[in-house]
């Protein structure tokens, strides 16, 4: 009404809320993370020996990484400002050191330990129907008359090689770029809620090698079989040119792996498609990015869609893997969105 003031909103209790709020989210994160962690180390019998250099290894890597991206962001600020500006976010920071650093080795331990024990019971039925979607043709036929060049295949391989790089520095960057409190959780908690729901039940439920490993380890194809021909071919003509393929050294080292059946947790072993871990994560990149501005989610939706392209080409997945990935991961995000995007008048930006 006219003469009334205006009450302005108390700066003190808004900051209080919001470090109330920040500290309820970290300390859920943290809990989930724990509990995930030992209930698989428990399941798989692994002892803390077992799996403890691996962890030190991951942990080591993501710290210096969010050293390194805090100490960006820090340089970037003071050329921004021109003077000293402390900028960095030291309980975000290593709540996304956690993530990266407990996630990745935890996810390597579920791929080596418990899912071998599953099989591979699924990859039929998605390789019927991928030839069902493209008319009676494997998906890497459509990509290879598609995009089949040495030139074009090696660009694929090396945008898919940088997903791993991308994937785990992807919390410390999130949480340093994106201002809103809100958001940072639901991408964090989005992040946490795919390893364990998509990567891990899900690949456990939907068991499958993917088209390079299907007549080693599933059965005799003809179509995956020429694909087996075919890119190995590639890959010879690559390193007579100079560059690798990097994904085919890879995919024989996964299988060397798979097949030696040595017990243990290695930095990078086993093997599953379904869903596209590849994909799913990718699509979070592009959900974050349009958290940030279009311009960065509109980047990295093409990037999710080069990463969709290359699981095919390079023979990792059944399109239907990457589909199925990225509507899991969208689930995820509509879901964290309504759990914590609930308050009219979200927190300020810190």
């Amino acid at each position: 009404m006219p003469g009334m003031a205006v009450e302005e909103p108390d700066l003190a209790s808004t900051q209080s809320a919001e470090r109330r709020f920040a500290s309820i989210a970290i300390l859920w994160l943290s809990i989930a993370l724990i509990v995930s962690a030992a209930l698989l180390m428990w399941l798989a019998g692994i002892k803390s020996a077992h799996f403890s250099p691996v962890l030190a290894g991951y942990m080591m890597l993501s710290l210096w990484c969010a050293l390194a991206i805090a100490l960006f962001f820090q340089l970037a600020a003071m050329m921004r400002h021109r003077r000293w500006q402390l900028d960095v976010r030291a309980p975000w920071l290593l709540v996304a050191t956690l993530l990266a650093g407990t996630t990745l080795p935890v996810f390597e331990l579920f791929k080596q330990r418990i899912l071998p024990a599953r099989g591979f019971p699924f990859d039929p039925a998605l390789a019927a129907l991928d030839r069902f979607l493209f008319f009676g043709r494997d998906g890497w036929e459509v990509t290879h008359a598609l995009f089949g060049s040495l030139g074009m295949t090696l660009l694929i391989d090396r945008l898919y090689a940088l997903w791993i790089p991308l994937m785990f520095v992807f919390p410390a960057v999130t949480v340093m770029i994106i201002g809103d409190i809100r958001q940072r959780v639901r991408i964090l908690a989005t992040w946490l809620a795919s390893w364990i729901l998509i990567a891990g039940l899900s690949a456990w439920l939907f068991a499958s090698a993917g088209p390079v490993y299907y007549v080693t380890l599933v059965g005799p194809d003809a179509g995956f079989a020429a694909f087996n021909a075919h890119f190995a071919a590639m890959a010879d003509a690559a390193r007579a040119q100079g560059p690798v393929l990097i994904n085919f050294d890879l995919q024989a080292l996964l299988l060397r792996g798979w097949q030696s059946g040595v017990e243990g947790n290695a930095a990078a072993g086993g093997i599953s498609a379904m869903p596209s871990m590849h994909v799913a994560m990718a699509s979070l990149f592009a959900m974050a990015g349009f958290a940030h501005s279009r311009a960065l989610g509109r980047v990295f939706t093409l990037y999710a869609c080069l990463i969709w392209i290359g699981s095919i080409h390079l023979g990792w997945h059944y399109a239907t893997d990457g589909i199925v990935g990225f509507a899991m991961m969208a689930g995820l995000w509509v879901a964290a969105g309504r759990l914590i995007l609930t308050d009219k008048n979200p927190l300020p930006k810190a």
